[in-house]
């Protein structure tokens, strides 16, 4: 009997991105999706995807998978991308040809949280990479953002609480919100400076929340 060519790179990629297609669209917790209400997904979703296509990705037979299928059959799924990418049941996964890596290392390389997973690695190493420049603007922006929307939120609490209270009680709260208060407002500023940084990277900001779209204005 003629033994199969072993699959390149490209096909081993589309076999592991279509059994994590597979996975996804038969769901848990009782969620299915069939493969025809897939392919129709992608197909609103502006990449038209056949239902023999999705049939013949899970089952190994197609040779290649693009970037564009991956995003839209991640979205059509509802399902981050990295996920088709990487299985997270296994404990290895091949990140170039012949070059394998531990699964959650992959995953953190390609969110760019850490450097190429190589080999016996030195964790010194690995402690001291740090993401480009803009990413790590992008990240500490969210979570500024995330902590001023907080200190602003809990500084109205205890606002309201104060109206309720008397005495010492509402000198407290009062003296809370207004360090809550000006927490918060010194947080603005920091943003205000992080999105001025990325910008002059040529990058654009992320979208501000309603509470802060004013931001952009006090800087213009």
């Amino acid at each position: 009997m003629e033994q199969l060519p072993e699959k390149d790179f490209n096909a081993r990629i589309a076999d592991r991105v279509g059994k994590q297609v597979a996975k996804a669209r038969e769901g848990k917790g009782g969620r299915k999706m069939s493969a025809q209400a897939l392919a129709d997904r992608c197909a609103e979703l502006g990449h038209p995807l056949d239902r023999s296509v999705i049939a013949k990705l899970e089952k190994g037979i197609r040779q290649t998978v693009t970037v564009a299928d991956v995003l839209v059959l991640a979205r059509a799924l509802d399902v981050p991308p990295v996920t088709l990418l990487f299985p997270l049941d296994q404990a290895q996964v091949e990140l170039l040809p012949g070059e394998s890596g531990p699964m959650w290392s992959a995953v953190q390389w390609f969110a760019a949280e850490r450097p190429f997973p190589a080999g016996e690695e030195d964790p010194a190493a690995v402690s001291r990479w740090e993401p480009p420049a803009a990413i790590a603007l992008y990240r500490q922006h969210e979570e500024f953002v995330r902590e001023c929307l907080r200190l602003a939120g809990r500084a109205a609490d205890y606002r309201t609480q104060a109206t309720l209270a008397a005495g010492d009680a509402k000198i407290r709260l009062e003296t809370a919100a207004d360090a809550d208060a000006m927490l918060a407002m010194s947080l603005r500023e920091v943003i205000q400076g992080m999105r001025r940084s990325l910008r002059s990277l040529n990058h654009e900001p992320p979208l501000l929340p309603e509470p802060l779209r004013g931001l952009d204005d006090e800087t213009s």
